[in-house]
């Protein structure tokens, strides 16, 4: 019998609904429970508690235990490991496991609900299905597994290509505009711009010294009219900062929000300051080309999550060359 390991460590699959108020203060995973009453299907899942939080509560310490608990453990008699997870920061999490456990040798699936798993909408079971999918069918990755509201099969993500679900319909979307595969009669149908065949080839595993430590922080900042560069504070602890810039790849670069200002400070703290995300080969607005010309450093084709959660293992793995680093890909982040 395949075993699969799965991680709780909280979230909305991970909690209960008690007059009226969801709480992740329970250590059973009733979504697998509701999952093994529904499917015979072979499979052994092995559930284990990491934390309880909800995700919007996430810190870097999180991303530190789950690598540390994962990496230290002995998983010779698993096929797969599935971590459960809060929706809010799930495309988070994803870009940054998928950075640290792409080289592990079995796949790693993400999933979440968003609906307690008691609830009959629950697209919780549903999703545990899917990861146990994904396991089945890949040799090795991480990966992403959620059903949408109004769909009927859940998607699968690459885990560095996920962008977060937006705040009307609670849809999450793939950054190349289709995700991987979608889960139908619990097998996978591919659609998306890699062909599974190329996953474990292209992976190129991260190294780092264990435990993880993320002590340097990354400043990641959105736009808006009218911000005030001035009013932002570069820490001591910021060792970079990743600028978000508008859809056409643009950023302010006059007034009292020009990144031009940004770039001042930044050299005064001795910090280089990325702007995401650029297309290859394209024309680039006047602003755009005066920032680069000022040494602002243009990311291409990487979602704002791997962009920041890379740039954070950069400046905490003390890389030579933090910009060649940005430019390798480890997992698939970048779209070609």
């Amino acid at each position: 019998m395949k075993k699969i390991l799965v991680l709780m460590t909280g979230g909305t699959i991970g909690s209960s609904l008690n007059i009226g108020v969801i709480s992740v203060k329970t250590d059973s995973c009733r979504a697998v429970e509701l999952y093994r009453a529904r499917y015979d299907d072979g499979i052994e899942l092995h559930t284990q508690v990491i934390m309880n939080i909800l995700s919007e509560n996430l810190d870097k310490c999180h991303w530190q235990d789950i690598t540390g608990h994962i990496l230290s453990a002995d998983l010779s008699e698993y096929c797969g490991i599935i971590i459960t997870h809060g929706s809010d920061t799930l495309s988070y999490s994803s870009a940054m496991l998928g950075f640290c456990l792409c080289g592990l040798g079995i796949p790693v699936v993400l999933t979440a609900a968003d609906l307690v798993p008691d609830l009959p909408e629950s697209n919780a079971v549903d999703d545990i299905r899917g990861a146990v999918a994904v396991i089945k069918c890949m040799n090795c990755g991480v990966y992403t597994v959620y059903r949408n509201p109004g769909e009927n099969d859940c998607a699968v993500y690459l885990a560095t290509r996920v962008s977060e679900a937006d705040r009307v319909r609670g849809c999450f979307s793939s950054f190349d505009g289709m995700p991987f595969a979608y889960v139908r009669d619990g097998r996978l149908e591919f659609s998306g711009s890699v062909a599974p065949e190329n996953v474990p080839v292209s992976i190129r595993p991260l190294k780092f010294a264990q435990p993880l430590s993320l002590n340097n922080d990354v400043l990641m900042i959105r736009p808006y009219p009218g911000m005030n560069i001035s009013d932002i504070h570069i820490g001591e602890r910021v060792k970079a900062v990743l600028y978000i810039t508008y859809h056409s790849s643009s950023a302010c670069a006059d007034g009292r929000g020009s990144v031009l200002r940004l770039l001042s400070q930044c050299r005064e703290k001795g910090t280089e300051l990325f702007l995401a995300s650029f297309p290859r080969n394209s024309a680039m607005y006047e602003t755009s080309c005066a920032l680069i010309e000022n040494g602002a450093v243009p990311l291409t084709h990487i979602t704002d999550e791997a962009a920041y959660t890379k740039l954070l293992l950069a400046v905490n793995l003390d890389v030579p060359d933090i910009r060649r680093f940005m430019d390798k890909d480890i997992f698939l982040e970048t779209i070609c």
